[in-house]
């Protein structure tokens, strides 16, 4: 007679096996993070990006028990750093602090980008937000938004508008004010949004969008008039601003964002414990006097479902905008 002992101390054997290796893949993930996490900031060092990444750095370091780490990877207007984390290993150790032209690159160029970033990224925290304002030379005739319009319409590609540069966001936000206006102003572009500011100033442009961190000097003193502001309601720094909705010109509800996102296919554990890490660290009082200090405003939702939306949003808004506007770049 044959025992078939050994055979249920196999199924026994296997069985614990199976057990051991089941609870040990819960238990692995459970120590993200082992190693150092990076934050890769698709700028050179200085500016808005790099300040935010460095504001929560430290703060995330102390959440998840390792050094969080700032990588300055620039160039051709974000995409090398962004296709650079997209390439990355999903593991929650290569991260990317996006902003705004990580929604306006695809519309402008297409098959060109080497990424996509609808699909290879996976959003962790909304981490600020900044509106826009659309400022005058205080000899601008014009006095409101709706003067404005009627003047461009009675004399159409006679008011310039200058902008940070071909594809910024300030020249979206100029043919946005067009297309929602029914207007015809001229594009000045610019070397960066200071350098169209300092011309407004000056008198050379008589129109152009800009943050207020990058206009405030020139503003209080009394260099640049604001005519509107782009945000859902009236900033509390410039209650006399009106909204574009108020101003009479619709769907120009438009803010600068930055947010934390991490290569697609990152596991979900460590996207978990990413998000819930992040939570945390935006309500750290060093965090939001940094932001601040830089005229950047805290999110009341800083989720990752709340920049979902602002990258959702942003991604059919700009494709939308650089179409009917005909925006083309060789």
């Amino acid at each position: 007679m044959i025992s078939l002992r050994p055979i249920k101390s196999i199924k026994t054997l296997l069985g614990a096996v199976s057990v051991a290796l089941t609870c040990a893949a819960p238990a692995a993930m459970a120590a993200y993070p082992e190693q150092p996490v990076r934050i890769i900031v698709p700028y050179t060092a200085g500016g808005s990006s790099d300040v935010i990444a460095r504001a929560i750095s430290d703060e995330l370091t102390a959440e998840l028990g390792q050094s969080v780490i700032v990588e300055n990877r620039a160039g051709a207007g974000s995409m090398i750093g962004t296709a650079y984390v997209a390439n990355e290993k999903p593991d929650g150790y290569t991260l990317l602090l996006a902003d705004v032209p990580f929604t306006i690159v695809p519309a402008l160029y297409g098959d060109r980008v080497k990424y996509d970033a609808a699909k290879d990224f996976a959003p962790i925290s909304l981490l600020g937000l900044s509106p826009m304002y659309l400022f005058v030379n205080p000899g601008f005739k014009a006095q409101t938004v709706a003067e404005l319009v009627e003047m461009a319409k009675a004399k159409p590609g006679t008011v310039s508008i200058g902008s940070g540069g071909n594809g910024s966001l300030t020249h979206l936000m100029a043919e946005l004010l067009m297309l929602n206006s029914g207007t015809k102003l001229v594009h000045i572009p610019y070397k960066g949004a200071s350098a169209a500011v300092n011309d407004l100033a000056g008198g050379q442009i008589e129109t152009s969008f800009t943050t207020m961190p990058s206009a405030s000097a020139l503003y209080q003193g009394g260099k640049i008039r604001p005519l509107a502001v782009s945000s859902p309601k009236r900033q509390a720094d410039t209650p006399n601003v009106p909204t574009f909705e108020e101003a009479g010109v619709p769907n120009m509800t438009v803010q600068s964002w930055w947010g934390l996102v991490a290569p697609a296919k990152t596991p979900a554990p460590v996207l978990e414990r990413l998000n819930a890490a992040m939570a945390k660290v935006m309500q750290s009082q060093k965090v939001k006097t940094r932001l601040n200090s830089v005229g950047v405003n805290l999110p009341a939702d800083t989720s990752a479902k709340a920049l979902q939306s602002f990258l959702t949003e942003d991604f059919a808004r700009w494709a939308d905008v650089v179409k009917r506007a005909d925006v083309k770049f060789e």
